[in-house]
């Protein structure tokens, strides 16, 4: 497949789900949610923009849909569906459990999932253990997994390293988020409003917004070299446009060897909003020429963080053209976040 282009499965898995059930009538279906009859049940079918991005029972109502999120609810209704599909497994699904880290405490088994469904008004809880395991409680049934990116979006490490770039490269443009209300704002003593978004892991790294206030009381999203730092906030929030800066990305991949690709920093903000991630920005160190800052593309729900250490020549902000250099560590699991920053700043 070409850079950029838009792929037609979101997973190997979700691949030979469909080549299990019907892949050419899947992979013909127009984009939106649609429901398929299997066996007495009825499997998901969600395809935007091209791509299939899920496969899986339809366990869970639009409400209990808003209380697991999508990431965790497409873990379940994925895996609870792979279970009993004709796909090639090299182990047991018992053994698949036990090394998958999924166990039910009480109320039955994965198969208990899909006749959960048929029970309506049974109360339905998602809790986090520690940040580390994920606890489901439905009705009298529990099921506990790990909070781990490879299980819980159902692709391995060799194959997230494969479709990173492709993914990055094809993210859509980033929807400009509506501005804040100026009562909701914090003026910082140089005169700039901020909307304070919370922090993560620091106090310096942050989601913040930065706005000046227009004559007739409007609100204007920072974008001037006087302010880079605040400028690249914005830029990656998707407020302010980054023209046609690209950035240059050399990737830490397994077995530490390392690539190199070009995306966009549109495409970089496009791909956080498209995958759920939270852009959270740090400025490290600033001389006459560039700035250097952290960015981390937080997605809570899988529990990983892209770090992202990047080089910004001020010349480049001011003219919205040129390339800014970023060293890449992708998908570091959120327990192990603290460690690597203890070692990027030795």
């Amino acid at each position: 497949m070409a850079s950029g282009a838009v792929p037609p499965f979101r997973s190997d898995r979700l691949e030979a789900m469909a080549d299990a059930l019907d892949k050419a009538g899947i992979a013909a279906l127009p984009d939106g949610e649609h429901r398929l009859s299997l066996a007495g049940a009825t499997v998901l079918v969600v395809k935007k923009s091209g791509t299939v991005e899920h496969i899986g029972y339809a366990l869970f109502s639009e409400e209990q849909r808003t209380l697991t999120g999508a990431v965790i609810g497409n873990f379940l209704e994925r895996y609870s569906l792979e279970a009993n599909l004709p796909v090639q497994r090299e182990k047991t699904l018992d053994v698949q459990l036990l090394e998958d880290g999924v166990s039910f405490p009480r109320g039955g088994d994965l198969n208990s999932l899909l006749k959960l469904s048929r029970e309506p008004g049974l109360p339905l809880r998602l809790s986090q253990m520690g940040g580390r395991k994920y606890l489901l409680e439905w009705g009298s049934f529990a099921m506990v997994f790990p909070s781990d990116a490879e299980l819980l979006l159902g692709r391995g490490q060799a194959e997230n390293d494969r479709r990173l770039p492709e993914e990055l490269a094809a993210a859509p443009a980033p929807t400009t988020p509506p501005l804040p209300s100026s009562e909701t704002l914090t003026r910082r003593p140089d005169g700039l409003l901020e909307e304070q978004l919370g922090w993560y892991y620091l106090p310096g790294l942050n989601a913040n917004r930065y706005f000046t206030a227009l004559p007739d009381g409007s609100l204007q999203a920072v974008d001037t070299p006087a302010h880079p730092s605040e400028t690249m906030a914005n830029m990656l929030a998707g407020l302010v446009e980054p023209g046609a800066i690209t950035v240059q990305i050399k990737r830490s991949v397994y077995g530490l060897h390392q690539d190199y690709f070009t995306i966009s920093l549109q495409a970089l903000s496009g791909y956080a909003r498209q995958f759920g991630c939270t852009p959270y920005w740090g400025l490290i160190a600033q001389d006459e020429e560039l700035l250097e800052g952290e960015l981390i593309l937080r997605n809570e729900a899988a529990g990983f963080n892209h770090v992202l250490r990047l080089q910004v020549p001020y010349t480049v902000l001011a003219a919205k053209e040129g390339c800014i250099q970023a060293r890449l560590t992708p998908f570091v699991p959120t327990h192990s976040l603290k460690y690597l920053f203890e070692e990027t700043r030795q």
